[in-house]
């Protein structure tokens, strides 16, 4: 019975240790990400050149980093809440002319209030305006 009983205790502890999140999953936002896609209205006015990847990367000290097509940008977030985002301004290099689209995802970033992680698929929401669709680097 003592046995059982000590198989029992590491079956469950195997099975709660399994259940915990890996922040290398594809469920973490504190990844790489391409930027894909505008969701919204004026989406069109924007195109993605698809020669170029424009990626945010989300690191664990509350700081992020955005490569546009030529300039690089910085800044800092807030994600305190489950799904909750606030990204601050970016603060980006002025080298030379980025497309519409990274000037216009630069410019959006602060708008963003949450997140949704689906597969490899981030989605960051801005209120009245959209969504920002990215995709996991591998």
């Amino acid at each position: 019975m003592k046995t059982f009983s000590i198989l029992t205790v590491l079956f469950l502890s195997l099975i709660l240790i399994s259940c915990g999140k890996d922040e290398s999953s594809g469920n973490s936002l504190y990844q790489t990400w391409e930027a894909k896609n505008f969701i919204s209205f004026e989406s069109v006015t924007y195109p993605k050149n698809e020669n170029t990847s424009v990626l945010l990367t989300f690191k664990t000290d509350g700081t992020y980093s955005l490569k546009l097509d030529i300039n690089s940008c910085s800044g800092s977030f807030i994600s305190e809440k489950s799904n909750q985002l606030e990204i601050g301004a970016p603060a980006c290099t002025e080298a030379c002319c980025d497309s519409k689209f990274s000037g216009k995802l630069a410019s959006v970033l602060s708008g963003v209030t949450s997140f949704r992680i689906e597969g490899r698929t981030l989605k960051l929401d801005v209120p009245q305006w959209g969504y920002i669709e990215f995709e996991l680097v591998k």
